[in-house]
C-alpha cells in the first residue's frame, strides 16, 4: 500500500515539553478545541504513567496494573504503560474535512504513514496488522488490533481514536524501536504538504489545558466513573 501522499495541506508540529500524566491529556483535548489546522504533537512523561482507555474498568485492571500514576484518556484503546515509549496525538479539527474519514480508515491510513516512516527511519518490515494477528487482551502492547503496526510478530504502535462534533483525536504510543528526533519532522512532512513547528504552547490553549487539568483530568471521578462533563 503507498502511503506517501500527503494527508493534510497544514500541519503544526508540536514538539511540547514533559508534563504529568492528567497535563498531557488535556493539551491534546485543548488543541482539538481550539486549532484550526491539524495538530501532531509529540510529547513525554514526568514519570512512569499508566493510561486507560475511555471504557475501560479501573477496578477489574488495579491488581495488573504497575503502582504508577493512572490518568484515563477520552479516546478508545487498551492500557498503555508509558515509560520507554514515544508519544504522539494526530489533532483534526472538525472544520477540516479528513476529520470526517471513516474511524477504520483514517486509523489505516495514520497507522500505515507511521509504518512507512519507521521503515524509511532504519526500521524496515513494519506493516499494518492483519485479522490474522489479532490477539484479544485488556493491555494494548500485548494485544495487536487490526491496522496497528507491527514488526515481525512485535506490536510496535498502536492507538485509541475518540471521534465527535469537535473533530477527530488519535492518541499514539510507539515502542520496542529507538526514535531519533529527526524523525518527527520527517513523518510531519509526510502527513502535510506544509509543516510549522512550534515548541511554546499558545496561552489560549495552555489556559485551556490547565483548566481542563484541575477540573477533568485530575479528578478521582474521571478515572473512576468516567465522567464526560467538559468544563466551560
Amino acid at each position: 500500500m503507498d502511503f506517501g501522499e500527503p494527508f493534510f495541506d497544514q500541519l503544526i508540529l508540536h514538539l511540547d515539553g514533559t508534563y504529568p500524566g492528567p497535563m498531557n491529556m488535556a493539551v491534546d483535548q485543548a488543541w482539538l478545541e481550539q486549532s484550526a489546522v491539524p495538530v501532531l504533537r509529540v510529547y513525554t512523561w514526568d514519570q512512569p504513567t499508566v493510561t486507560l482507555g475511555y471504557a475501560q474498568s479501573l477496578p477489574k485492571l488495579q491488581a495488573a496494573l504497575p503502582g504508577w500514576p493512572v490518568v484515563r484518556r477520552w479516546t478508545g484503546g487498551g492500557v498503555v504503560l508509558h515509560q520507554e515509549d514515544f508519544t504522539y496525538s494526530v489533532i483534526v479539527p472538525s472544520v477540516v474535512p479528513w476529520a470526517e474519514t471513516p474511524a477504520v480508515e483514517s486509523y489505516r491510513r495514520i497507522h500505515g504513514s507511521l509504518a512507512t516512516a519507521l521503515s524509511a527511519h532504519g526500521y524496515p518490515g513494519c506493516r499494518l496488522a492483519t485479522q490474522e494477528d489479532v490477539i484479544e487482551a485488556p493491555f494494548c502492547f500485548v494485544a495487536p488490533a487490526v491496522h496497528d503496526v507491527i514488526r515481525g510478530t512485535v506490536k510496535v504502535s498502536g492507538a485509541g481514536q475518540r471521534r465527535g462534533k469537535l473533530g477527530l483525536l488519535h492518541q499514539g504510543s510507539v515502542q520496542q524501536v529507538l526514535i531519533q528526533k529527526d524523525f518527527w519532522p520527517e513523518w510531519a512532512a509526510r502527513l502535510a504538504r506544509e509543516v510549522q513547528i512550534v515548541h511554546e504552547l499558545p496561552e489560549t490553549i495552555l489556559t485551556r489545558a490547565k483548566e481542563l487539568e484541575s477540573k477533568r483530568y485530575s479528578l478521582p471521578q474521571w478515572l473512576s466513573d468516567r465522567d464526560d462533563f467538559i468544563p466551560r
